[in-house]
């Protein structure tokens, strides 16, 4: 996890403020842009169909079996869902793990073992509204996981055909990651990630949108589970080439495999929520090098990200980096860089 810091303010106007987790409009995809399921047993089902199911929180079941009640399918190969959110996601390395979101399905442990797990794989998509016409009809940025090389293509290989998904490690760290409904989501309020509901009173919104930690197998206590991801992983499917996008406002999840498991039917993904991850960094966000202290050093540390279209120039957040970042650089610069607390 990122270690957070406290920055010395040399050149200083207005009060410090206390350091608190970043609040968002909403946590979660508030809007279905499109809904594209391929051929599948349930989806002309009523109880999986309903693409509305893949906005807000999620419910969780459990490392034992996963919540059917609140999932849309996105039915065999193919099959797709596209959302969006209130608010930009923005990519934040200060963020826990590094990670920017979350995406929830209904996959769980087969008898609990987090090396056996019963998931149907997808593909995440990203794209940011570069046009501003709130229409998804920009570039799309691929995350290849950790089993697709460029140029992309699907399906993802034979061993996420599934319907198990054995880890073949032999350690705690995690052999396939970066897709979606490949993880349990928690019940709410299970901090211990143990099976038992520790805090009743925990909102949806404190608990799923801490991340666990994608390259460890189990569930990281006080994480609600899911797949964590980090937007610097994106990449132009054709070339590899990295997207460094400083943020996204659309999210297409795709079934990524290719197989029907006799009577158990076609692998599909079924998604329950996608959640932006909560910061809770105290980084000085006009600190570019990082040493801890502002000062002009600062400036050439953000002229050196400009130009390298570096995600710490995005000194205003709006997840793209322009001329009005050096204007957001300098207030941040003299109000306390933006946010956070100060010696």
């Amino acid at each position: 996890m990122h270690k957070s810091k406290k920055c010395r303010v040399l050149i200083l106007v207005g009060a410090a403020a206390a350091a608190a987790p970043t609040t968002r409009a909403d946590d979660f995809a508030t809007k279905v842009i499109a809904y594209d399921p391929a051929p599948g047993q349930f989806v002309n089902d009523q109880n999986f169909n309903d693409p509305k199911d893949a906005l807000g929180p999620p419910d969780g079941a459990g490392k034992l079996s996963g919540n059917n009640t609140s999932v849309v399918t996105l039915g065999g190969f193919g099959g797709s869902i596209t959302l969006a959110f209130e608010q930009r996601v923005l990519n934040n390395p200060g963020n826990p793990l590094g990670m920017d979101f979350i995406v929830f399905g209904n996959a769980f442990y087969v008898q609990g073992n987090p090396d056996r797990r019963w998931a149907e794989a997808s593909l995440i998509e990203i794209s940011l509204d570069t046009n501003s016409n709130g229409s998804a009809d920009d570039t799309w940025y691929t995350i290849p996981g950790s089993s697709l090389t460029p140029p992309i293509t699907l399906p993802l290989p034979p061993e996420f055909d599934g319907p198990i998904l054995e880890n073949n490690t032999g350690t705690t760290a995690e052999s396939y990651f970066g897709y979606a409904d490949m993880s349990p989501t928690l019940l709410l309020g299970d901090t211990n990630a143990d099976g038992i509901v520790d805090d009743p009173a925990m909102l949806p919104e404190d608990f799923y949108t801490v991340p666990d930690d994608p390259m460890t197998t189990d569930i990281d206590p006080g994480s609600g589970g899911g797949d964590a991801f980090d937007i610097a992983w994106a990449i132009d499917p054709a070339t590899g080439d990295q997207a460094n996008l400083g943020g996204f406002d659309f999210i297409r999840i795709t079934t990524a495999v290719d197989s029907i498991n006799g009577s158990l039917g076609e692998v599909s993904t079924e998604i329950d929520a996608v959640a932006i991850v909560r910061s809770v960094s105290t980084t000085c966000i006009a600190d570019v090098n990082g040493d801890g202290v502002l000062t002009p050093a600062d400036f050439t540390a953000w002229l050196a990200a400009y130009q390298n279209m570096d995600p710490a120039a995005d000194q205003n957040g709006d997840g793209m980096i322009t001329p009005a970042d050096f204007t957001a650089w300098l207030n941040n610069f003299n109000t306390n860089c933006g946010f956070g607390e100060t010696n």
